[in-house]
């Protein structure tokens, strides 16, 4: 069954958005505290992209489900402390990066594959093409690595397909050279 945390995101006339993480059947809440300071020690590694007046809070709870999605505990966690980015250079709210994370599992004749947006990103992430610049994917791809170490001893993050029924775990983060550009329902 995986579990899921998540990371709340905040901006100033931009509204509030999620970054969703899964993991392996959490069973205790030493485990689930352990994932929620995890979740935050990544962000904390990532602060340097985020404009300054980005917050990112944390859940009081890693939930437990079914693989179908259906709601069966709770643990609760001390919230991590806030995440506030500390870039004042100009930055687009809906232009950032995004993170892939692959595992060695094949579903439906596709690798399984999730993705976490960081957004938005300070315009020092990307080159003057508009590309992710090449030392942001390396600094980006090592904080998803760490994150993948750091939980594997705790449980593994995990990429969870509710339509197939399953949750594999991550084995490796990459993050490509294009940009990520968030839209919304009437865009």
């Amino acid at each position: 069954m995986p579990s899921e945390y998540r990371a709340i995101w905040s901006t100033p006339g931009g509204g509030t958005g999620y970054s969703v993480f899964h993991f392996q059947d959490v069973v205790s809440n030493t485990e689930a505290q352990g994932i929620a300071d995890a979740v935050r020690a990544f962000f904390n590694t990532n602060v340097g992209l985020f404009p300054d007046d980005v917050s990112i809070n944390f859940d009081s709870e890693v939930i437990v489900m079914t693989l179908g999605g259906v709601l069966t505990g709770v643990f609760p966690v001390t919230p991590p402390a806030t995440v506030t980015g500390s870039q004042t250079v100009s930055f687009e709210r809906a232009a950032g990066i995004r993170i892939d994370w692959g595992t060695g599992h094949i579903v439906a004749g596709r690798r399984l594959t999730g993705r976490t947006y960081l957004v938005p990103a300070s315009i020092g992430a990307f080159d003057t093409t508009g590309q992710v610049t090449t030392a942001t994917q390396a600094a980006v791809a090592a904080a998803g690595a760490t994150l993948i170490t750091a939980t594997s001893s705790i449980k593994p993050l995990v990429v969870w397909s509710r339509t197939h029924g399953i949750a594999w775990a991550v084995d490796t983060a990459s993050v490509p050279a294009k940009g990520a550009i968030l839209r919304g329902r009437r865009d």
